[in-house]
């Protein structure tokens, strides 16, 4: 008596038809790959301080891979979801390739598991969906893109293997699949070790410590560029001195933006400290350029409410305001990248309002015995490494369980 063939194709599904969703579904499988690299090496750099600007789907407040990153919902047992992401594509087209070259006895096994990691691929995409549309205030557009190319590959990889299939298991393949679950610990050590900021969660506790245990300031709030909620709203009260030529500064920007935009109860606070003898009696040597950096974020946001672009949009360039002359020089560009009247930007840059707006900036951060930049404080405490993410998630966390 004949057995019934486990490769059996019904008539509805024509053998053209199943290979086509089979490489749709590696297509799929390889463009998520792509996305998720992206994601990862986004991700530890934000968190180790090494990311220089805005990501390319950082397209809002709403919209940002960057917030969304800095969320605790980016990690899944201390492994970025890009990570477990990226393996779980790769795990996918490793069994796609075997089926190629498997034999028939062991082909059900094999397609067993790749629909399986393709199934967890699909529910995890629908449950960080969900996660992003009510736990968090903002969506990372990339991650959608992977949550849409993991239906793809599911549905593909469904279409193309499930005719004819009966189920078996095999202990080779569940070993490769826990292969790829150990992999993600291994590399995720791996990748944080080669960032400089090693050790992100002894840093981190030291760093709560450390805060929890100095004196609390109260500081003053003067006109500051800010986001989120109020003072008295926030929990978490983030207050930054810095100066628009401090290297550290333009690296600090990036993960405390995206850190405040990923908490709603986070409240952040920017202050200019020019390290320029001209607008700050803190510094003895005068050279212009701060103060007039300083002076220009300050009028696009009181005159055309541009300031948080005027304050990225100087970081950016940061190499180019070499000279006060050659900012003056520079100015029409800056003004229209941002969306300000060139004339409207220099008028204000050089009034006296302006000068008396970051002179008193200076003199608030000269009364609390600044040292340098960039100066973060959190609810009135010094934070050290504040500008890192593990560091800001443990304060969060400690002023939450606090209250």
């Amino acid at each position: 008596m004949s057995s019934t063939s486990t490769n059996h194709t019904p008539s509805n599904v024509s053998p053209a038809a199943q290979k086509n969703m089979k490489l749709m579904a590696a297509g799929a499988a390889v463009l998520a790959i792509g996305f998720h690299g992206y994601l990862l090496k986004s991700h530890y750099d934000l968190r180790y301080g090494e990311a220089t600007g805005q990501l390319l789907c950082d397209l809002s407040a709403k919209l940002s891979c960057s917030a969304t990153s800095a969320s605790t919902w980016s990690e899944l047992l201390g492994v970025p979801m890009a990570l477990w992401g990226l393996l779980a594509n790769l795990a996918y087209l490793t069994f796609a390739g075997w089926d190629l070259v498997t034999e028939s006895e062991n082909r059900d096994a094999n397609r067993t598991s790749l629909l399986s990691v393709a199934t967890v691929l699909a529910l995890a995409s629908v449950v960080m969906g969900g996660v992003s549309v009510v736990a968090l205030n903002t969506v990372c557009p990339f991650c959608v893109v992977t949550y849409v190319l993991s239906v793809f590959t599911a549905v593909g990889a469904f279409l193309g293997y499930r005719q004819g299939l009966t189920p078996k298991l095999k202990m080779s393949l569940l070993w490769a699949v826990l292969g790829f679950g150990i992999s993600a610990f291994i590399l995720n050590d791996q990748f944080r070790t080669s960032y400089s900021t090693r050790g992100g969660d002894a840093m981190a506790k030291a760093a709560v410590s450390e805060w929890s245990q100095n004196p609390t300031i109260e500081i003053a709030e003067t006109d500051p560029l800010a986001i989120g909620p109020s003072r008295a709203d926030a929990k978490m009260t983030i207050v930054e001195f810095a100066d628009f030529r401090c290297i550290h500064c333009k690296l600090a920007a990036p993960p405390l933006k995206a850190f405040t935009a990923a908490h709603p109860d986070v409240r952040l606070e920017f202050y200019s400290w020019p390290l320029d003898g001209e607008c700050n009696t803190s510094i003895q040597q005068p050279n212009g350029a701060s103060c007039l950096l300083a002076r220009t974020v300050w009028c696009a946001r009181t005159k055309g409410d541009k300031g948080w672009e005027a304050h990225q949009a100087v970081f950016e360039r940061f190499e180019e305001w070499r000279t006060a002359e050659k900012i003056r020089e520079l100015l029409p560009s800056l003004a229209g990248q941002i969306g300000i009247p060139a004339e409207d930007l220099k008028s204000c840059a050089d009034s006296a309002e302006a000068k008396a707006a970051v002179e008193a900036q200076a003199q608030l951060g000269t009364s609390l015995s600044l040292r340098g930049t960039p100066a973060i404080f959190v609810n009135g405490r010094v934070l050290p490494a504040g500008s890192s993410i593990p560091v800001l998630n443990a304060v969060h966390k400690a002023i939450k369980e606090a209250k």
